[in-house]
């Protein structure tokens, strides 16, 4: 058994879960996206890699990703930054993803009573948030399309020292479930995290006990983790595998296919064939740390085939040649069957798909300097200070009596950068506009000749 089919039979419990929920759709050209939710979004990178394929994939369409999350955040606790961080936003579709820190911490193994009545509170709490938090996108955004992601894992069970915590992953299933029923009652897509990554984590540590899908925290997931995210949430919109298909016949000089391509120019040369090709979408570029799960998930199949197929041509291998570099070398077998281009690295399409991505990633890492600025205001209304007030926030930190760290440690660099937001703004709209002039498709000659 592959390990593809391995991790098919895995995921095949998860199946009946989407049994009742909406089913996804694409979203489309014109549409502003936000992700609201806790630190696993505000510096992850699943929904910067879902752009990635929109970019690609659909290089006609124009959609504006937003991230807002904040780190530390719940359900709850978004209400209070919800004006600034979403509904200014003007959202078209807002995806939805607590649970890390409304219900996990609730959770140990073997509960006595006041855990349980703990454990109660907390998934009524969740509940009661997470339907005021709806009610308010509802009302204030003008009835966005609503995403539920249930929240990541929690590793419990990775061989790791420190911060185990055993019962808590159980409590985010309890989480994920309450996801489900809000997405069902709500008629939202639900997008299931914490189903499919707990299994793969878990099948993977039978052969290796030290391994984890999750971050070294256990908690926050590192690229790999952030690129199976990517994965589920395009597959629970039903996002398309192809990127094209295209087919020709060596023999009578003709083009069999030519699904989202154009194909021109074709002729017969030295027993081979040359013609143009000319695609309406790139390959969807995985990062370079993912690899190694890109490899283990059903990516390829499922999210990126580009096809190339060469019929009627002699026994023999052939050396493939796009804008005059080579490409890869096919037995006339291969090139009949149809080889799969999106990941070779050698094709011009691999590499635009490539510099797009990272163009991306550099609007990300952009895009989170204000996410910082963001936590820092969540933080500071929290405690009654107002983060307009730069000296009312500068008194507060001095008078502090005793640090929580992580927050704390954002507000210098807030004090000296809130003012000049408006430059971030305008570096995340310049790079979004390069972003959309650089993913366009544009056309190569291919050829296929005999290897000698």
């Amino acid at each position: 058994m592959t390990k593809r089919r391995a991790f098919s039979s895995v995921l095949a419990w998860a199946a009946f879960l989407l049994i009742g929920i909406a089913r996804g759709e694409m979203f489309k050209d014109g549409e502003t996206v936000c992700f609201l939710g806790d630190s696993i979004t505000h510096g992850g990178s699943f929904h910067s890699f879902i752009y990635d394929y929109y970019l690609t994939r659909f290089p006609e369409r124009t959609i504006r990703f937003v991230n807002a999350g904040v780190a530390g955040d719940t359900a709850g606790g978004s209400q209070r930054r919800l004006a600034e961080d979403v509904i200014t936003k003007k959202p078209t579709s807002v995806a939805v993803m607590f649970g890390m820190n409304d219900l996990g911490g609730n959770y140990v193994a073997n509960p006595e009573e006041k855990h349980k009545l703990a454990q109660q509170r907390a998934r009524d709490g969740f509940v009661k948030n997470m339907d005021m938090l709806v009610g308010r996108i509802r009302r204030e955004a003008g009835e966005p399309k609503l995403l539920f992601i249930t929240p990541s894992p929690f590793d419990q069970t990775v061989v790791k020292a420190g911060n185990q915590q055993p019962g808590r992953n159980d409590g985010l299933g309890l989480g994920a479930a309450l996801v489900r029923e809000l997405a069902l009652k709500n008629g939202g897509t639900v997008v299931d995290f914490h189903g499919p990554m707990t299994a793969f984590n878990l099948e993977q540590q039978k052969k290796d006990p030290a391994y984890t899908i999750v971050g070294q925290d256990r908690v926050h997931p590192g690229v790999p983790g952030h690129l199976m995210m990517a994965w589920l949430f395009l597959k629970a919109q039903g996002a398309p595998a192809l990127v094209s298909r295209v087919a020709v016949d060596a023999r009578t000089g003709s083009v069999a296919e030519s699904t989202n391509a154009e194909v021109t120019g074709l002729m017969l040369k030295e027993g081979g064939v040359t013609f143009t090709v000319l695609e309406k979408a790139l390959p969807f570029p995985v990062a370079p740390a993912a690899q190694t799960i890109a490899g283990q998930l059903p990516i390829e199949k499922e999210l990126n085939q580009e096809i190339l197929s060469v019929s009627g041509l002699a026994a023999g291998t052939y050396e493939l040649r796009i804008d005059g570099a080579a490409a890869g070398r096919y037995t006339a077998e291969e090139l009949a069957r149809g080889v799969n281009l999106a990941f070779n690295r050698a094709t011009p399409q691999f590499k635009q798909a490539q510099a797009v991505a990272k163009l991306n990633e550099t609007r990300r890492v952009t895009e989170t300097t204000l996410r910082n600025y963001a936590t820092v205001r969540w933080y500071l209304k929290g405690r009654q200070v107002n983060p307009d007030d730069l000296e009312a926030v500068r008194e507060y930190v001095k008078t502090r009596k005793q640090s929580t760290g992580y927050y704390e440690e954002k507000v210098p660099a807030y004090l000296e950068g809130w003012n000049g937001r408006e430059a971030i703004l305008k570096k995340i709209a310049a790079l979004e506009q390069e972003l959309f002039a650089v993913r366009k498709p544009v056309p190569h000659a291919y050829a296929v000749q005999p290897f000698k």
